[in-house]
């Protein structure tokens, strides 16, 4: 799967979608790896449907073994959420190594606002909605992984108007 066309569908089947984690803080400056693509989504069904759409048409199964349709189901959502603690609907590409679409289900900070501060970024020549700093800096703060907090140090620093990656 090839980031640029993936987002390109997304964008072509007009999915309502906010790009977020490592990703999203590559886009603002910080040169640093990434394997997935972390997206938030609106959640509503029609939604969740031209989605669902795209992501097939792409070969993504869910990681956990139930139906991609699984995602629009918000009661089952929820019960996975309280039960197992998840915060992501992971999909992938089946051959091995292939890449990961992380659709996170419980997000720190809601789609409606990602959205309304979002900042629409090109990636490979495609338009995106790209998570705001500020609103990454909320979630890597909640997140605090080792990896959130050398992101958490570049944004500032691009906050600051400084160079990332030095």
């Amino acid at each position: 799967m090839k980031t640029a066309e993936l987002l390109h569908s997304l964008s072509e089947g007009q999915v309502q979608y906010v790009l977020v984690g490592g990703m999203a803080v590559q886009l603002h400056g910080f040169m640093r790896s990434t394997f997935d693509i972390d997206l938030v989504l609106a959640m509503n069904d029609a939604n969740l449907v031209r989605f669902i759409e795209v992501a097939k048409r792409f070969g993504l199964i869910p990681s956990i073994p139930v139906s991609i349709e699984s995602l629009r189901n918000s009661g089952q959502i929820e019960q996975w959420h309280q039960e197992k603690g998840m915060l992501a609907f992971a999909l992938r590409e089946p051959q091995a190594g292939g890449g990961v679409v992380d659709i996170l289900v419980r997000p720190e900070v809601s789609f409606e606002q990602l959205m309304e501060n979002a900042v629409a970024g090109k990636l490979f020549g495609q338009q995106v909605w790209i998570a705001a700093i500020d609103d990454l800096l909320m979630m890597k703060r909640i997140a605090n992984r080792p990896k959130d907090r050398l992101d958490i140090e570049a944004l500032q620093k691009i906050k600051r108007g400084e160079d990332p990656n030095v």
